[in-house]
């Protein structure tokens, strides 16, 4: 689909959004690795990573919200989502003592995330690499039912299997925010050049 280079325009994650995609993304895979290889981890310590990685998961979507160029109903589902993580997080700090619980907080955050994922890709058209992101958002939709439906009863099952989703979800996520948007750059005060094709 040919699209138009408008003079002044940016796209839609440019600037602090992209750079809070790239730290937010190696800072799940570190937390991702953590979760699956730290020997002996207790549940509290397995709660505070969880928890630690979702608040700051809610506040890239609160950046998002304000930082990105969405069309306003978009911003808004970001901006939900984004509570709802940073709501999860919450669940995760104060404990409840249960790895099944742990489980069911981190699918329902992934669920929700990924539904605004891949809604949001569907929607915004200059979303750079756009089919790779609706694709991320399907990935971490059905990452977050496989490890919200799954009954874990061991922590160190669970550890293994939200360790390695986050070190997945955290590639994906570096992989989105070094994207580059192919077309020309027009700068403030040159004309508007010819459609690109994608």
């Amino acid at each position: 689909m040919p699209e138009t280079v408008v003079e002044g325009r940016t796209e839609p994650l440019a600037g602090g959004a992209r750079q809070s995609v790239l730290v937010v993304g190696a800072c799940s895979m570190i937390v991702g690795v953590a979760l699956a290889v730290w020997p002996h981890k207790s549940l509290p310590t397995a709660e505070l990573l969880s928890g630690g990685y979702l608040l700051l998961n809610g506040v890239l979507q609160l950046i998002l919200a304000v930082g990105a160029r969405f069309a306003t109903a978009l911003r808004v589902l970001v901006l939900v989502s984004g509570v709802m993580s940073a709501l999860l997080a919450m669940l995760c700090f104060a404990g409840g003592n249960s790895a099944l619980l742990l489980s069911f907080w981190i699918g329902l955050a992934w669920t929700i995330r990924g539904i605004c994922h891949a809604t949001v890709a569907v929607w915004v058209d200059d979303l750079p690499g756009r089919a790779r992101q609706e694709v991320f958002g399907l990935i971490t939709l059905t990452l977050g039912v496989i490890v919200g439906a799954l009954p874990f009863d061991s922590l160190d099952a669970l550890g293994w299997a939200v360790g390695l989703c986050l070190m997945a979800i955290g590639a994906l996520e570096v992989l989105s925010g070094t994207a580059t948007r192919s077309g020309v750059v027009v700068l403030p005060g040159m004309a508007p050049t010819a459609p690109v094709d994608r």
